[in-house]
């Protein structure tokens, strides 16, 4: 495992070891848990943002679509066909 040094207010050092102290673990693992955290918090955030912009686009052409097609009128459809039988 690689070895990194990291400069920190001495406020947030406290809330830290703070922290580690309540959770149990060292400063190292508390931190690791964090990045961990907030990686799989971020790779969630892109995919609902993915999800949502696919579903826009999806709306987008649903209303292309009913854009273009004439207005529908059932009842003139089924007298049409009543007429034809």
């Amino acid at each position: 495992m690689a070895r990194v040094n990291v400069m920190l207010p001495d406020d947030l050092l406290g809330q830290i070891d703070h922290v580690a102290e309540q959770e149990g673990v060292n400063r190292s693992k508390l931190l690791r848990l964090a990045v961990m955290a907030y990686f799989n918090q971020r790779e969630n955030s892109q995919e609902r943002e993915r999800r949502r912009t696919e579903i826009r686009h999806a709306m987008e052409i649903q209303d292309a679509l009913r854009r273009e097609i004439e207005p529908w009128d059932p009842l003139k459809t089924l007298r049409a066909e009543r007429q034809e039988a």
